[in-house]
């Protein structure tokens, strides 16, 4: 070995010497690529520390516990009290969020029933507000499972028809709940009527009328999502549920595309749809990307090895 090679060596043994850990950050999955960390993690990590008014640059990264931990090293006299401080508070705040996005929430909307004036669709709403009124306004649950995210089709192949056909590819994720909820989704038929003899009633049957209320997971408004059109939910009831009442609450990211396929078997590749699917859900923000994608929402705990502890 050269001299020039040891002295290279003896200088960034000095420069590592100087620096010190003083943030352990504690991931759901490991955030490593190859032989170091994930580009996207780094990218998230040392994006943290400047949104909390730190010098990024002085900052050294390194993984350990087969890359679910992340140590962010500082030399000796980076941060003082003031700058401690401001890293406690933003990494705190993420940490909850993230257990605030645990809570689920349904909001009954409750008012007085507009007056119905013969119209199907005014009837419906105001038998569903009327059913509203009668409810308590808040309903609770907390998220005990995440699904992957999916790909649904259709088989559409008619029976004595062998050929290829194609069918819609849609995207969706289903959250379980520890507590059910009330169902707030109704296929209704009008008063006295019976759906057989009324082609309104059967017309009616095909639609979906929901229960005035809204939803939100920790501070994620989900109606506002819908509004903003992330997505589509619905509150079901799983195979496995004791009772009637919705025990998972499912997520709609809408259609990717056409999949070829012919008595059950898909010709067409999938891959492709299932990283847009992704795409589309950690699009969609909190409270997905506390479980899916490459950034600091994925933290789930903090240790802090300050000299001087912030207040």
């Amino acid at each position: 070995m050269n001299v020039r090679r040891i002295m290279l060596l003896g200088s960034l043994a000095l420069l590592g010497a100087c620096k010190e850990e003083r943030l352990v950050l504690h991931f759901e999955q490991p955030v490593t690529s190859g032989w170091g960390i994930d580009a996207a993690y780094e990218h998230a990590i040392l994006g943290g520390l400047k949104n909390a008014g730190i010098d990024s640059s002085q900052a050294t990264l390194s993984t350990r516990d087969s890359g679910k931990v992340v140590a962010v090293s500082f030399p000796e006299d980076a941060l003082g009290q003031q700058q401690q401080a401001s890293l406690t508070t933003y990494f705190n705040d993420l940490l909850k969020a993230r257990t605030e996005a645990q809570q689920v929430r349904l909001h009954i909307k409750q008012q007085e029933p507009e007056q119905a004036e013969g119209d199907p669709l005014s009837d419906a709403a105001r038998m569903l507000q009327e059913k509203a009124n009668k409810m308590r306004p808040i309903f609770t649950s907390r998220i005990s499972s995440f699904d992957t995210p999916r790909l649904t089709y259709q088989e559409q192949e008619k029976p004595g028809i062998r050929l290829y056909e194609s069918s819609q590819v849609r995207c969706q994720v289903t959250l379980g709940l520890e507590s059910p909820l009330p169902h707030i989704d109704y296929q209704l038929n009008l008063p006295g009527e019976s759906s057989s003899t009324s082609m309104l009633n059967q017309l009616l049957g095909l639609q979906s009328f929901r229960l005035p209320s809204s939803m939100t997971i920790g501070k994620s408004d989900l109606d506002q999502a819908v509004a903003d059109g992330h997505y589509t939910y619905k509150l079901i009831t799983s195979p496995n549920a004791r009772n009637k009442q919705a025990d998972e609450l499912v997520f709609f990211f809408g259609e990717l595309g056409d999949v070829v396929h012919s008595g059950g078997a898909t010709t067409t590749d999938l891959g492709q749809f299932e990283s847009v699917c992704l795409e589309r859900v950690i699009a969609a923000g909190r409270p997905f990307t506390f479980h899916y994608g490459n950034s600091l929402d994925r933290l789930v705990a903090v240790d802090y090895l300050f000299s001087e502890q912030a207040h």
